[in-house]
């Protein structure tokens, strides 16, 4: 890989506020590539039949699937490639994935020297913020459903090989950089994300 490359990865749990943060690296001059995204376009059309195809159990059954039918960097590949092919006709200071969650990618962007963030948010603010503003193909569920379908992507899935499998607890403690974002003010975290971005 291009040893000039400067790369940004974004983590954290759903609804914490991904986007939000990698929307002001971009403004800031960065490309950007949601891996989230690129899992669920896949989703779609894997899991077209379900009235629910990009509920949380069937991105962690794409996800893990896409790792082990394309290798388990293919959603690093894919960003790297976006990125390759947007830098031909403008510069950038560099890429920020987010959506960050397999060991693999975590472990790719440390040793590439990139920085990883991890946004910290409790789980009943990230709830109330998913069932305030679904996304198409999301179901409505209880605290309790919303918790349980998010533990899939917290143990490992028996025959797949543990390093390409989602793996948040793992990413978490390789982060370099925390965040909280648990206020209802979206400007108090645009402020703390401004100095984050600051000293990177």
């Amino acid at each position: 890989m291009d040893q000039n490359l400067h790369i940004i990865g974004i983590a954290g749990l759903s609804r914490s506020g991904k986007d939000t943060l990698a929307d002001m690296f971009i403004i800031d001059n960065y490309f950007g590539v949601s891996v989230g995204d690129i899992t669920r376009e896949y989703a779609k059309v894997r899991h077209a039949n379900d009235p629910h195809p990009i509920n949380r159990a069937n991105l962690t059954e794409t996800s893990n699937w896409l790792r082990e039918t394309r290798g388990p960097d293919v959603l690093m590949k894919i960003s790297i490639e976006k990125y390759i092919e947007a830098i031909k006709t403008k510069k950038y200071k560099g890429l920020v994935c987010w959506s960050i969650r397999a060991p693999i990618e975590a472990d790719f962007i440390l040793s590439n020297g990139g920085q990883l963030i991890w946004i910290d948010v409790t789980d009943e603010v990230r709830y109330k913020r998913a069932m305030s503003d679904l996304r198409l193909g999301e179901p409505h569920l209880s605290f309790d459903e919303f918790i349980a379908q998010e533990n899939t992507q917290f143990k490992p899935i028996p025959g797949i090989p543990e390093n390409i499998q989602m793996n948040l607890p793992y990413v978490k403690s390789k982060a370099t950089k925390h965040i909280e974002n648990n206020s209802d003010d979206v400007n108090e975290f645009i402020t703390r994300a401004h100095k984050l971005i600051e000293q990177i």
